[in-house]
């Protein structure tokens, strides 16, 4: 090291104690859906929910076939270690890149306006994908609603879900 070098050691000290906190603060989230057993657990049949709570939005049929795996491993308990190796799977990432949804969208707005008109969307929502109900495609149609048309308005519904693209 040079003479007019400092050490960094506190620097590192910060990060561990951050990442500690964050890491507490997980456990803490995690251990809200625990089995009502003693063992600090939940069951896999709440993996879904889980992933969900951490902010994570994967298809109902990814989950599954992520559950059946534990099952054929004979793993119907999952710790919070086994739970932080689950959330590093790529499968559990949440899409909200923007363009896609965007450009998703966009496909079926026919008039070229930046909307897609109400029973249209609900058709595509209870077809396409994984279908929505009703009640979350009436939410969703009540967060892109643009009274004024009385249609989807896209770039709104996007911001509502995202937040506002600065």
């Amino acid at each position: 090291m040079a003479d007019n070098e400092t050490p960094r050691s506190n620097d590192n000290d910060y990060s561990n104690e951050q990442m500690n906190e964050v890491l507490q603060q997980m456990n803490e989230l995690f251990s809200r859906y625990k089995d009502e057993s003693d063992l600090d657990t939940i069951h896999i049949n709440r993996l879904l929910e889980v992933l969900q709570a951490f902010g994570r939005n994967p298809s109902q049929s990814d989950c599954d076939k992520r559950i059946h795996e534990l099952e054929d491993d004979e793993k119907f308990e999952l710790t919070f270690e086994d739970f932080l190796q689950i959330l590093e799977e790529s499968w559990t990432l949440i899409n909200n890149d923007r363009n896609i949804l965007r450009k998703a969208f966009a496909k079926f707005d026919l008039s070229n306006e930046g909307s897609i008109d109400i029973e249209q969307f609900r058709t595509i929502m209870r077809t396409l994908g994984e279908p929505l109900s009703d009640d979350e495609i009436d939410e969703l149609v009540q967060l892109g609603l643009n009274d004024k048309h009385k249609k989807i308005d896209i770039e709104y519904l996007l911001d509502q879900l995202l937040g506002n693209e600065e």
